[in-house]
């Protein structure tokens, strides 16, 4: 099929002085455009190649950019203003003289929740009626919208608000005393910094002549204030979007908003639209397309350039464990088939659903990869409670230095190097040592107290383990350690616990505890030996988009999962329905669309109606699968 859209595309190649917007939708080419007219601009000589200033969202997104510019011009792309929004921001701070000598620490989202914990503390701010969690996402996207704490205090007769601007008040007084800042910051502080340095802001409008913006959809109000500082006077900034793809609200990335800001600001940019799509087939494009009204979003409307292509699989089973076992077994045969792994992906909409999903590839034997994540096995609070299962059973050394401070007992570094002393890692001798002549090992009587509750700990689990079946046994340790609750206290913490009870699901199906820790440390071993991109991917649907697969199953397509139950009345359903589009237009070849008639949430069972978006999809383009219910099970890949 011919291409429709070749003047539009070289208008932007073209485009030199002033600013653009192009609306850009999924499978457009729009990197590729990008790409091609930066290549322009440093071939042409109308720029030198670190006049042009990419940003993006993702450091995926960065890397990709860099490398297949390097490619277009032939020469090295190491040391170019190809970044995101966040790095350049840190770059631009990380360069004035005072931060050069006292270089600033960034907080991981952990650490600076436990920080905001504190700063509730400081001004008396009750937890049981202000979840912190949900303290810590309200200062975060007020700093999303580029406001400070004055942005609570402007309500005068709300002592809610009052309290909340006193928390962040404190919150920031905290981090500036430890020279921090948190990932919100970042760009809050860039774009105080050039407000109030007008020399500097105009060096850098200066140094970067040509501004270009990748997936400006994803950008916040806050973020762009950034952007519109450094366009400058001569107001060269393309922003490439794609409305439909609009899915981080949740991050006051309103594109509406965004986009009525941009035409205010540069009322005299074009707009241009690519209209084909190179990525997927007709009926892919079709079903992504359907999501929305005839007209919602100028980037929809697309023409598959590949052809019609095999219709999509619309798989409707029993529960959340067939639909896992479903996935595996067709993986499976799709590999068998000569599908690579690395080709087919599994997309869901929350982290939650992944663990079942593990579970069933480590039984099928057909490898996964979780960008960004570590396997089920490998997560920090699994091998915690592996490491506690491990003492309470044999006893084994090996467990010790990885338990004998988590939770936290008061045991530091220090103590640690003195208790293991000539040794690489800590004995059982050398604990009863340590308990019985602190003095010639140097241990504090604090820390010799631990010990002792440590050592008390590990004898009554050696009791109880003894009797009591394994999957409680995971019960028990959890809240004998104080692990629980420990967990509790972090940001994090309900997504890590899920994943100990994954654990625990998966060891009630093993007849004892020894067979089950065995079939686990086999696993891992077999992870550890294999290439870490070899395997299926597993992603959430925001993690996904910018990415694209030759075959991609989307499961749990029900009302309550996808949408979100949270999210069906309202503007909230619009959002989800953005999101059923990303994460439909992942595949290029083949896309399953599967749901469960039960599945277990929030600790019940539930029966939720097929997913509204199944019945948006023309009926000339899907069609259920299996056929005649024919099974996908098998045996491991070879």
């Amino acid at each position: 099929m011919p291409s429709t859209d070749g003047p539009a595309r070289e208008r932007v190649v073209q485009h030199v002085a002033g600013p653009l917007e192009v609306q850009a939708g999924h499978g457009t080419g729009k990197t590729t455009l990008l790409l091609a007219r930066f290549a322009r601009l440093v071939r042409e000589r109308l720029a030198w190649p670190h006049e042009v200033l990419l940003l993006t969202f993702t450091r995926r997104a960065a890397l990709e950019l860099r490398e297949r510019l390097q490619c277009l011009l032939d020469e090295d792309t190491d040391d170019l203003p190809i970044l995101t929004l966040h790095a350049f921001a840190r770059r631009l701070l990380a360069s004035q003289p005072d931060r050069k000598q006292k270089p600033i620490t960034i907080y991981d989202p952990n650490h600076a929740f436990r920080v905001l914990r504190r700063a509730m503390a400081d001004v008396r701010l009750p937890e049981t009626v202000w979840p912190p969690a949900f303290v810590a996402s309200l200062v975060a996207d007020t700093k999303e919208q580029g406001l400070g704490p004055e942005a609570f205090a402007t309500v005068p007769d709300s002592p809610a608000q009052q309290a909340l601007a006193r928390v962040y008040e404190r919150y920031q007084a905290r981090l500036a005393q430890a020279r921090a800042l948190d990932f919100a910051d970042l760009v809050l502080e860039a774009s105080r910094l050039l407000r109030a340095d007008a020399g500097l802001l105009a060096e850098l409008q200066q140094r970067y002549r040509f501004l270009m913006v990748d997936e400006f959809q994803d950008t916040s109000l806050g973020q762009y204030a950034l952007v519109r500082l450094m366009a400058g006077p001569g107001r060269n900034v393309l922003v490439a979007a794609s409305a439909a793809q609009s899915i981080y609200e949740w991050r006051h990335a309103h594109y509406p908003r965004l986009s009525a800001q941009f035409r205010t600001d540069f009322p005299d940019a074009p707009r241009v639209c690519l209209q084909d799509n190179f990525r997927s087939t007709h009926q892919i494009v079709a079903a992504a397309g359907a999501l929305f009204r005839p007209g919602q979003y100028p980037d929809v409307d697309l023409t598959a350039q590949r052809g019609a292509g095999e219709l999509i699989r619309d798989v409707r089973l029993p529960s959340e464990h067939d639909e896992a076992a479903f996935v595996a077994g067709e993986a499976q045969r799709l590999a068998r088939g000569g599908t690579r792994l690395n080709q087919m992906a599994v997309l869901f909409r929350t982290n939650r659903q992944s663990a079942l999903l593990e579970h069933a590839f480590m039984r099928h034997c057909v490898p996964y990869v979780l960008p960004g994540r570590q396997r089920l096995y490998h997560r920090r609070e699994v091998r915690d409670v592996l490491a506690y299962l491990t003492l309470a059973t044999t006893g084994e050394e090996a467990a010790l230095d990885q338990v004998i401070n988590t939770p936290p007992r008061g045991l530091g570094p220090v103590a640690l190097r003195l208790l293991r002393g000539s040794d690489n890692h800590l004995t059982w001798t050398r604990l009863v040592e340590a308990m019985s002549e602190p003095d010639a090992v140097g241990l504090k009587l604090s820390a010799v107290q631990a010990l002792e509750q440590f050592w008390d700990l590990a004898q009554s689990l050696r009791k109880i383990a003894r009797d009591l079946p394994h999957a409680e046994l995971i019960d028990r340790v959890l809240e004998d350690t104080g692990y629980r609750a420990w967990l509790a206290e972090e940001l994090d913490g309900s997504l890590r616990l899920n994943s100990i009870h994954e654990l625990r699901r998966e060891a009630e199906g093993y007849p004892d505890i020894a067979r089950f820790l065995a079939a686990i440390q086999a696993q891992i071993e077999a992870d550890l030996e294999r290439p870490d991109d070899e395997g299926v991917t597993f992603l959430t649907i925001h993690a996904a988009k910018g990415l694209q697969f030759k075959v991609v199953f989307v499961v749990g397509l029900e009302e309550g999962l996808l949408p979100a139950a949270k999210a069906v009345d309202g503007a909230g359903e619009a959002g989800e329905r953005r999101l059923a589009h990303v994460a439909f237009s992942r595949a290029c070849d083949l896309l399953y669309l599967v749901s469960a008639r039960s599945r277990e949430l929030g600790g019940r069972r539930v029966y939720p109606r097929p997913s509204r978006y199944l019945g948006a999809i023309p009926k000339s383009a899907v069609i259920r699968y299996p056929p005649n219910g024919a099974s996908t099970k098998g045996g491991p890949i070879t």
